[in-house]
């Protein structure tokens, strides 16, 4: 009761020195579990309620099975990729003692694939894999300039291959220097033609560069929290899913990706498989940009 006290919404006083601001607990987070045509995705996430914060912000919105075979539209200007929402959290975190929120971040899960999904590519496949994402953020930001010829985004960075799931997966870093901004992904495929998608977008609450706002406002808990929803993720594949990657073990034992997967070389844009990355011409960045 007096961390609900302590850390509220309130900005009735300016913080002095570093801010270490408090979140939601996860130690108190629900285990949810996701039926994706037979394979079993778990993982925990906590919700956060607080006076004079929308309720929606803590929405679920509901899944059946054969979702993942309904994909919409994404909000790529390309739109070569769709995606269907499985989950959703806004989080806020709160300095203490009256100074207000510090920092927010926002969590989803999507299931996505290419609008037309590749005849002969197998996303199970840890270089298909690799392809795909490569071709999926460069749909959802490669386009994006800051003057003709400067990306404004650069990715992946801080790519690490995870290897406790049955499935190849990474997790990856996309940052934007100009306004501050990083998001987290943790990636990996659930059938041939079909990728789950977990990304963390963080914002903390003071101005200047990075290094700087960590200087007012720390991201160790925002970090913590989704580390800790990471760490929480399982996967049990399906009996048919385990026959697929048993059979692809035959020509590749190891399913892992690459240890190393420098940035993309951006502004680029996809063509229409939205898998194969291309220069932009000036019809695609008036398109495109505006």
């Amino acid at each position: 009761m007096l961390d609900f006290i302590k850390y509220n919404p309130f900005e009735l006083r300016e913080q002095n020195g570093l801010c270490i601001p408090k979140g939601p607990n996860f130690t108190r987070a629900r285990k949810y579990t996701y039926d994706l045509l037979g394979s079993k995705l778990s993982f925990k996430a906590p919700k956060q309620f607080y006076l004079f914060r929308p309720g929606s912000e803590q929405y679920t919105p509901r899944w059946f099975e054969y979702d993942l075979e309904s994909l919409k539209p994404g909000n790529d200007p390309t739109q070569t990729w769709w995606h269907s929402l499985l989950f959703s959290r806004k989080y806020a975190f709160y300095g203490s003692w009256f100074v207000g929120e510090k920092a927010d971040a926002s969590f989803a899960i999507l299931a996505m694939a290419p609008e037309v999904p590749p005849e002969n590519l197998n996303f199970l496949h840890p270089r298909a894999f690799e392809s795909a994402i490569s071709g999926y953020l460069t749909a959802e930001y490669g386009y994006d300039e800051w003057g003709k010829g400067v990306a404004r985004w650069r990715a992946p960075l801080k790519w690490k291959a995870i290897d406790d799931l049955p499935v190849p997966a990474a997790l990856l870093h996309v940052e934007n220097t100009i306004d501050m901004h990083r998001t987290i992904y943790f990636l990996f495929p659930i059938t041939k033609d079909r990728i789950i998608s977990l990304s963390f977008s963080y914002h903390l609450h003071a101005s200047g560069s990075f290094e700087e706002k960590e200087s007012i406002v720390s991201s160790k808990p925002v970090l913590d929290l989704i580390n800790n929803i990471i760490n929480s993720v399982e996967l049990k594949p399906s009996p048919e899913l385990e026959k697929e990657l048993a059979e692809l073990r035959k020509s590749c034992p190891d399913l892992n990706v690459s240890k190393n997967f420098p940035p993309l070389k951006w502004p680029a844009t996809v063509d229409e498989t939205g898998l194969n990355i291309v220069e932009m011409n000036e019809k695609q960045r008036k398109a495109l940009v505006g």
